[in-house]
């Protein structure tokens, strides 16, 4: 009769799993499409939250009125300038236009400035001139293979900002959420950790916190001075809709893909137009950028998390290397997370 009884109970705990392990595939289903936009949603409130309690003061102490001032403010950031791009697009399409159409009675500049580069520069130059010679039929013959992929690319970047947009939308509703019943969602949090680790659960959801603001802020920072030094950079060598450009610049820095597009765009178009001295600028400018959006990064989120500055390093290049953009705010944190639970342990141990 045990031995029922034993084989019984294993049946059971199998079949308890094997329904809970189902669950959780469902579920997962279910809201694998709004996990980007929750998690986001996180890191937002988490970064922002003592911005809404301010608000909140100033507004009679009235939540929903902070509510409608934090919607405003996210629709703004993360939403308006994709409209602005669209419709300053629209507004000049007509402009490109004419240009396409006389792009093909111009002469393709001979780029004479290519024989002042060290080593190469006059057999660049050369093979240059020999395919501008032949009206361009060698190049295009030579990068003929590559258009499909490139419109490939482009269809590709197309549907990532309607994704980026969805989940934008989806952050917003999960933020005011967020920010509608804070307190209790903390509370909650810190008593499920209490739940699975009294010894280091608190300590662990707090360090998390001040991780994912520490790299929040670190992010938007610097974005907001790439952008500046980006931005006086086109107004210096008169870039057309340098307004428009600084902003798709900043939005290229908080999402992570990073200055380079842009200012390889801007770059082209400068020597293009012949205007050899504003492109060097230019590609001066694009190297400071590069650097700046490494370094400045990690720096200010080791100055917001005080963590070791490789640590915060290897997590941002690792993290967006591994994860894509939510890899920004994992990276650091997991190691964040690894390192001070090491530490505390050693610390115990001694």
């Amino acid at each position: 009769m045990p031995a029922e009884k034993n084989t019984t109970d294993l049946l059971k705990l199998i079949l308890n799993l094997l329904i809970i392990g189902l669950l959780i595939i469902i579920t997962y289903r279910v809201i694998e499409v709004f996990l980007f936009g929750f998690f986001w949603a996180v890191m937002v409130v988490i970064a922002t939250w003592p911005l809404m309690i301010k608000i909140q003061q100033k507004l009679f102490n009235k939540r929903w009125l902070s509510l409608l001032v934090m919607a405003l403010i996210l629709s703004f950031v993360c939403i308006i300038p994709f409209i602005l791009i669209i419709s300053s697009v629209a507004q000049n399409g007509h402009h490109l236009i004419e240009w396409a159409k006389t792009l093909s009675h111009q002469k393709l500049p001979t780029l004479d400035w290519l024989e002042s580069i060290p080593a190469f520069g006059s057999e660049l130059h050369q093979k240059w001139l020999n395919l501008i010679q032949t009206d361009g039929t060698d190049l295009v013959t030579t990068i003929q293979p590559y258009v499909g992929t490139m419109i490939g690319w482009l269809l590709e970047q197309a549907t990532n900002i309607g994704m980026f947009i969805f989940h934008a939308g989806v952050m917003i509703i999960f933020s005011l959420l967020l920010f509608l019943r804070g307190e209790n969602i903390t509370k909650y949090v810190y008593l499920l950790a209490n739940r699975l680790s009294k010894q280091y659960g608190e300590t662990t959801v707090t360090l998390a916190g001040q991780s994912i603001r520490a790299v929040a802020l670190g992010v938007v920072v610097t974005a907001i001075t790439l952008a500046l030094i980006g931005g006086l950079s086109f107004i210096l060598t008169r870039m057309p809709l340098s307004g428009v450009l600084t902003l798709i610049l900043f939005i290229c820095c908080v999402a992570q893909i990073g200055p380079v597009v842009v200012m390889l765009g801007c770059i082209l178009w400068q020597f293009w137009a012949g205007n050899t001295t504003a492109g060097i600028v230019l590609i001066v400018v694009a190297i400071i950028l590069t650097t700046l959006d490494s370094v400045m990064r990690a720096y200010l989120i080791k100055k917001g998390a005080n963590l070791p500055f490789l640590l915060i390093l290897f997590g941002v290049i690792g993290g967006l290397l591994g994860f894509g953009i939510m890899g920004l705010f994992i990276g650091p944190v997991v190691l964040a997370l690894t390192y001070k639970i090491i530490q505390t342990w050693v610390d115990e141990q001694s």
